[in-house]
C-alpha cells in the first residue's frame, strides 16, 4: 500500500500514570515481571503488561517507518485511571491529556491521541470533554469494557453518553478486567483471553440495553477484532428473540446494530481476520497494532493482516482510508482534515 498506515490502536503510558498505578492508595496491585515488564492488576486480575522502560518516541517513530505506518493513535490502556482515588484520578487525567498534547505537537504530524476521561466522576469527565476534545491532534475518547465494576451500559454513564452523541464523538473502546474477577486471576487469564471475552458482553450489553439505539451518534470502535463478536455473530440474534429481557430495550435487530461498529484489526491471527472480514463489511475495519505490548513490534500486525486475503482496494481501505474518514485525518499528509 503506497499510502502510509493509520494505526488506531497504540498505547503510551506517561511516568505520573505508572507511578499512580503504584501508589499504595491506588486500588491497583503490581509486580515486575523476569523480563521488567510492569504487571499492574486490578482485583487481582492482571490488567497490563507493560514495557520497562518504555520505549521513547524516536523509537515509535522510527517502528513506524519499517512499516509504513504515518500516523498513529495513542491511548491509556486498561486498566486506565478509573480505580485510582478522586484526588489523584482527576488532576492525574488532566496532565495526562496536557501530555498527550505535547506529544503530538511535536510528531510533526504523526500522532494523534484519544483523550482519557476521569471515570467514574461523569460531571468531572463532561467538564474534561468539554476542555480538551475540541482541541488538535485529540480525535475522540477512550473508555474500557468496564469502569470500576460498573458495565457501560449502567445509568450512570447516560449524560456521558448523550454528550458523546451530541458532539457526534469517536469512542475508542478496549478491554480491562471483568466486574467479577473470581476465576480470571490464575494463569493471567484476565489479560490472556478474558478481554476478548469482556468486549464481547460489552457490545451485547450496549446491544440489549437499548444503548447504541438510544445514542445513534457516537462512533463506536471495539479493539482486537470485536472479540469474539464475529464468531458468534449469529447467537446475538437468536438471543434477542428467544429471550424477552434482550428484546425489550431494542427495536431494530442486534445484527443490524452490530454493522454500524468500528473494529481494528489489533491481532496477528490471519485466519480470525478472515472471519471477521466475512461476517461484516469492510468498510468498518480500521488498523490496529497494540504497541508497544507485542513483542517484536508492529510488523506482525501488517503481515497478518497483508496475509488475510484482501484485494488491493480493501486493504488499502482497512489501512488508512476508513480510519481517515472516521477520524478526519486528511488523506497524503498526516494533517487534521
Amino acid at each position: 500500500m503506497s499510502a502510509g498506515l493509520i494505526d488506531v490502536h497504540s498505547h503510551h503510558y506517561p511516568d505520573s500514570y505508572l507511578d499512580a498505578c503504584r501508589r499504595s492508595d491506588s486500588g491497583l496491585e503490581h509486580y515486575i515481571r523476569d523480563d521488567g515488564r510492569l504487571v499492574v492488576l486490578q482485583d487481582g486480575a492482571v490488567a497490563a503488561a507493560v514495557p520497562q522502560p518504555l520505549p521513547g518516541m524516536d523509537h515509535r517513530l522510527a517502528m513506524m517507518d519499517e512499516v509504513n505506518s504515518e500516523v498513529q493513535v495513542l491511548s491509556v490502556s486498561a486498566p486506565n485511571v478509573f480505580r485510582l482515588p478522586a484526588g489523584l484520578r482527576i488532576p492525574l487525567t488532566r496532565d495526562l491529556n496536557d501530555e498527550f498534547e505535547d506529544l503530538v505537537g511535536a510528531s510533526g504530524g504523526r500522532l494523534r491521541f484519544f483523550a482519557n476521561l476521569p471515570l467514574p466522576d461523569v460531571d468531572a469527565s463532561l467538564a474534561e470533554l468539554d476542555r480538551v476534545l475540541d482541541r488538535s491532534g485529540v480525535v475522540g475518547a477512550m473508555l474500557c469494557t468496564t469502569v470500576d465494576r460498573r458495565t457501560l451500559d449502567d445509568p450512570h454513564l447516560r449524560p456521558l453518553w448523550e454528550e458523546l452523541s451530541r458532539r457526534r464523538a469517536v469512542v475508542f473502546v478496549h478491554p480491562t478486567t471483568a466486574c467479577c474477577t473470581e476465576g480470571l486471576r490464575d494463569f493471567a487469564l484476565s489479560l490472556a483471553l478474558d478481554f476478548l471475552a469482556e468486549t464481547t458482553n460489552a457490545i451485547g450489553r450496549l446491544i440489549y440495553s437499548g444503548t447504541f439505539e438510544r445514542y445513534p451518534q457516537i462512533n463506536w470502535i471495539f479493539s482486537h477484532l470485536g472479540g469474539t463478536v464475529p464468531f458468534v455473530h449469529h447467537r446475538f440474534d437468536n438471543y434477542a428473540k428467544q429471550f424477552p429481557e434482550a428484546g425489550r430495550h431494542i427495536t431494530r435487530l442486534p445484527s443490524e446494530q452490530l454493522r454500524e461498529l468500528f473494529f481494528d484489526t489489533a491481532s496477528t491471527h490471519s485466519a480470525a481476520m478472515r472471519c471477521a472480514f466475512e461476517t461484516f463489511d469492510i468498510g468498518q475495519f480500521v488498523f490496529g497494532t497494540d504497541y508497544p505490548h507485542v513483542p517484536g513490534g508492529m510488523t506482525a500486525f501488517v503481515q497478518a493482516l497483508d496475509a488475510a486475503g484482501l484485494s488491493a482496494a480493501d486493504l488499502a481501505r482497512v489501512g488508512r482510508h476508513n480510519a481517515a474518514a472516521l477520524l478526519g485525518i486528511a488523506e497524503g499528509n498526516g494533517q487534521p482534515g
